[in-house]
């Protein structure tokens, strides 16, 4: 299935790395979404959201548990990541959510869709998994963002403007990413019919 994607990220200010990181897998009946955000700045904070990345991307078909618990595994020993993982399965028109700390989805649909991530730490604190799961609408956008960006975002005038997946990831980033922290924004506007 055809995705519409726009990612807009960047550093910290006065850094040289970020540690927010982020993975698309489409292929075939489904898709993965995640955005891993290493705690902290830096190069400490890319290597813990460097081990969660390959950790996902090796188990990047298996159910979002398992695909959760394989990055805690990665995680431990380093400072540890909030991720979230989207799946969407695009015959049943599903949406299943895992997160595990503070990233945000922000879904523009006519279904109400408000998934939420669970307190914890990948590779420190690991919560009671909980998998969130709901229908969505083909044309329906998911914006995951990590805690760099200001979640005002949602009830910005640019919300209603029905920007492309990548001018509206650029505009979210300039307007309410943060300086202090890493930013990631990753819109994903599934194909209409």
């Amino acid at each position: 299935m055809t995705l519409d994607i726009g990612v807009a990220e960047r550093p910290k200010f006065g850094q040289a790395v970020s540690g927010d990181t982020y993975i698309i897998r489409n292929g075939g009946p489904t898709a993965l979404i995640a955005v891993i955000d290493g705690l902290g700045g830096g190069e400490a904070a890319a290597e813990a959201a460097r081990r969660a990345f390959d950790a996902i991307d090796t188990h990047h078909e298996r159910p979002l548990q398992q695909i959760m618990n394989a990055a805690h595994q990665a995680c431990m020993g380093s400072r540890g990541a909030v991720i979230g993982l989207l799946r969407l399965d695009f015959s049943a028109h599903q949406a299943s959510y895992i997160g595990v700390g503070n990233i945000g989805l922000h879904v523009i649909s006519q279904h109400s869709i408000k998934p939420l991530s669970k307190n914890g730490i990948v590779g420190y604190r690991m919560p009671s998994l909980m998998e969130q799961q709901s229908r969505y609408n083909p044309g329906d956008t998911f914006i995951m963002y990590s805690d760099g960006v200001s979640a005002r975002f949602v009830n910005a005038p640019l919300m209603h403007e029905h920007l492309p997946p990548q001018p509206l990831a650029d505009r979210i980033l300039e307007a309410f990413g943060k300086t202090i922290d890493d930013v990631t924004v990753v819109v994903v506007k599934t194909a209409a019919y």
